[in-house]
């Protein structure tokens, strides 16, 4: 029945969709076994549109829920209709989302966005301004109203208009003024002319295009300052990996590579079995208690491969601004390393880092220097620009980047450009 009613609605022209899409980016953890479902083609649209006008490195949020909402409504109406939508707001001002915004700007006649504040990952004056959230706890998200208006008769597309609801609102504040609002016409909105690179709100100054890059990842005109750089250490097991006590880590870490070694033995068991194996999303004992399950540790028990504890993995890390812990650092346990291994090769190699606030960072501009191992989350999505780089090692211990015993790295260089090759920058030799 349902099938058919389907086939018969994707007859009809449908020019008005309203709506209050999902919002889910993503489940939380691997253990949480919650993956959003899968739409190939309504993906492969994204990609061909919102992903492919991006700027930003980092894309997966333009595969949430509440952005492939936006897509397949845009689609499904053709080239006249009205959307009608209540969804996160991030899309309005994020780095990522620059893509969808241009896109939006060529596809609708007319866009309105009533802008709900309540953004509740900010801190300070900002989070105060932000206030209380119009679904209360249900959600940390801030809030947008969109009218998206297709019109092939408007004499130009991509008319932009917000209304922002104010700052300091409570919640029962920002309910009232939206029932004084009784038409678009009777409100006083922004028109926005927004940039070639699709920024609405907080257009970034272009006068900074003509300064010398810090750091770059892909080939520039202007030679940047430094040679490299990376984000910091991302765990996504903060829980087992980090602690203040240097034998709590241990501990922790043991008790969970005995819980993961045992459940690769039951899962070779299982599949040694024959017939009837189960998905290993499904095998797998989630209890967030015994372990963080990633997927990259998934494709390892997949593959049957078992760990043993490091002691000598554990090093200081600078865990948040001023707040030093131990760290468990290991290339399979620590989900993101980036570059750091070119940083800091091993768990007692020396350096010193500046790190930065990141792109897409909420708090503002924030810098600091470091000698430890820096977190993802030191500064917010921050980036790190060593003095040193090291070279990968070679030989047989270029394959593990903690090898047992004693390994000898070739001669570091000055990781910034412009810095004279210290002196006592010579090979070293590390436990």
């Amino acid at each position: 029945i349902n099938s058919g009613r389907i086939m018969e609605q994707n007859k009809q022209a449908i020019q008005v969709i309203i709506g209050n899409p999902p919002y889910s980016a993503g489940q939380t953890s691997a253990n949480d076994n919650n993956q959003n479902t899968v739409y190939p083609d309504l993906d492969q649209r994204i990609m061909d549109t919102y992903v492919a006008k991006s700027s930003a490195t980092l894309k997966n949020s333009l595969y949430d829920s509440y952005i492939r909402a936006m897509r397949w409504a845009s689609d499904r109406i053709g080239a006249r209709g009205i959307i009608g939508f209540v969804t996160n707001a991030g899309f309005v001002d994020s780095n990522a989302a620059n893509g969808l915004r241009l896109c939006l700007a060529q596809e609708f006649s007319s866009i309105y966005i009533l802008h709900l504040r309540g953004n509740a990952r900010t801190a300070g004056e900002l989070r105060r301004k932000e206030r209380d959230n119009v679904f209360g706890e249900g959600s940390r998200a801030p809030i947008a109203i969109s009218i998206l208006v297709k019109n092939p008769a408007a004499p130009a597309p991509g008319q932009i208009y917000i209304y922002d609801i104010g700052d300091y609102l409570t919640r029962e504040e920002k309910l009232a003024k939206l029932l004084t609002f009784n038409s678009l016409a009777a409100m006083n909105w922004q028109r926005i002319q927004p940039d070639s690179h699709g920024d609405w709100l907080q257009q970034r100054d272009l006068g900074f295009e003509q300064f010398m890059p810090l750091g770059a990842k892909k080939q520039l005109t202007a030679q940047p300052i430094f040679a490299n750089y990376s984000g910091g250490i991302a765990t996504h097991r903060d829980a087992w990996c980090y602690n203040a006590d240097k034998v709590a880590v241990a501990a922790n870490m043991q008790r969970m590579l005995a819980f993961y070694n045992a459940e690769v033995a039951r899962w070779i068991a299982v599949r040694a079995a024959g017939a009837d194996t189960p998905e290993l999303k499904d095998f797998i004992d989630t209890d967030p208690t015994k372990i963080s399950w990633t997927n990259a540790l998934l494709q390892h028990l997949d593959k049957g491969k078992v760990f043993t504890f490091e002691t000598s993995a554990i090093t200081a890390s600078l865990y948040r601004p001023f707040t030093q812990q131990w760290l468990y650092f290991s290339r399979v346990f620590n989900e993101r390393v980036l570059q750091m291994p070119q940083l800091f090769p091993t768990a007692a190699a020396e350096n010193r880092v500046i790190c930065v606030s990141g792109i897409g960072a909420r708090s503002g501009f924030s810098t600091l220097i470091t000698n430890f191992i820096p977190c993802y989350d030191n500064i917010e999505k921050g980036q790190c620009f060593p003095l040193y780089l090291y070279p990968k090692p070679t030989t047989a211990a270029a394959n593990d980047l903690f090898a047992a015993g004693k390994i000898t790295y070739p001669r570091c260089f000055p990781g910034a450009r412009r810095i004279t090759r210290p002196t006592d920058c010579t090979t070293s030799t590390w436990d």
